[in-house]
């Protein structure tokens, strides 16, 4: 099995902290949008006036953003690691052939020209 590598790794933490934002968004979200408090209390409420956006919106575009980044990570290190497979495999089936005594070359081909092709007779 192939060992995660140090820049897999970081791409693998920095998904994870898109997630982990995104789900800490939108659960001051919802505590901001329950808080029974005046609107000089509640600092959710005054966040969300300033940036003109629902905080629990950000979050969930955050976790998205952290699941197809997820994603786009893992089917690159997939691809590269198929492809370390199928370079190993063809290594060793051609120092299998090279060490394979039961396959020998007698001869090269030999191209041969073909005589000329006789006309049809024609019957009368």
């Amino acid at each position: 099995m192939k060992k995660v590598t140090t820049k897999e790794f970081i791409w693998y933490l920095v998904c994870g902290l898109f997630g982990f934002l995104g789900l800490l968004c939108v659960i001051f979200g919802i505590i901001g949008y329950h808080m029974d408090s005046s609107a000089k209390l509640n600092f959710v409420q005054q966040f969300e006036d300033k940036i003109n956006f629902p905080l629990r919106f950000i979050g969930l575009i955050l976790i998205g953003a952290g699941v197809v980044l997820a994603i786009i990570v893992l089917l690159f290190n997939a691809k590269k690691a198929d492809r370390e497979v199928e370079k190993k495999i063809r290594r060793e089936q051609r120092l299998a052939v090279q060490n394979s005594s039961t396959i020998e070359v007698k001869k090269a081909v030999e191209v041969v020209e073909a005589p000329p092709a006789a006309e049809p007779v024609k019957a009368e």
